[in-house]
């Protein structure tokens, strides 16, 4: 192997560890967790559901921030792969933007044929949980993040269950919320542990 082969390889390393902290998935999955018991708990106070994730928001980017960067150091990637970035983000956004008529285009297409209470009845508990997971797939893609694919997996079960059973809406979030951020927590702790076995070596 070559030194510019070399330098690719701990490049990709490098910023695999530098998105598995945790902190993202705790961040994520505690506010889902709260949509969901706003949505179950205090559907009347719905407006509540946006309060938590609002507020951590600033807080979950200083604490990686300083997890992360006093552990791991801040790091500038190779102009390539900050290209294959942007080229990422485009992507996703016209795949959004295609999805969301895609979406508009079906939901007219099954309200004049089908025209059935039914079929609506029986999506309406799933349908938040499934757009979620759609919505982590773009997401998986651009951060190169593969193990977001099981919490769509988990987003996509939770929902079709809700479905089935004619739970609320807010039951797979909230499940699906206590997974992931069970998840990042895990990874918070195996990231802090990491960091102090290289420290003591």
């Amino acid at each position: 192997m070559n030194e510019e082969d070399s330098l690719r390889s701990l490049e990709q390393r490098a910023h695999r560890r530098a998105h598995a902290d945790g902190i993202i998935d705790l961040f994520v999955g505690v506010s889902l967790a709260w949509i969901g018991a706003v949505w179950i708990w205090l559907p009347e106070y719905g407006g509540l559901a946006g309060i938590l994730p609002a507020t951590l928001t600033p807080a979950a980017v200083k604490a990686r921030k300083q997890f992360v960067e006093k552990r791991f150091g801040y790091v500038r990637w190779s102009a390539p792969r900050r290209d294959r970035e942007r080229r990422n983000l485009v992507a996703v956004f016209v795949a959004g933007a295609l999805l969301f008529l895609g979406a508009i285009a079906a939901f007219f297409v099954v309200d004049r044929s089908l025209a059935d209470e039914d079929v609506a009845a029986f999506i309406a508990p799933g349908l938040l949980a499934w757009l979620l997971a759609v919505m982590t797939l773009p997401l998986t893609f651009v951060m190169a993040a593969w193990r977001l694919l099981p919490y769509a997996v988990v987003l996509g079960v939770g929902g079709l269950i809700a479905s089935l059973k004619d739970l609320s809406p807010g039951w797979p979030i909230l499940a699906s919320g206590a997974v992931v951020a069970g998840a990042g927590l895990i990874m918070v702790i195996r990231f802090a542990g990491a960091d102090r076995d290289s420290t003591a070596d």
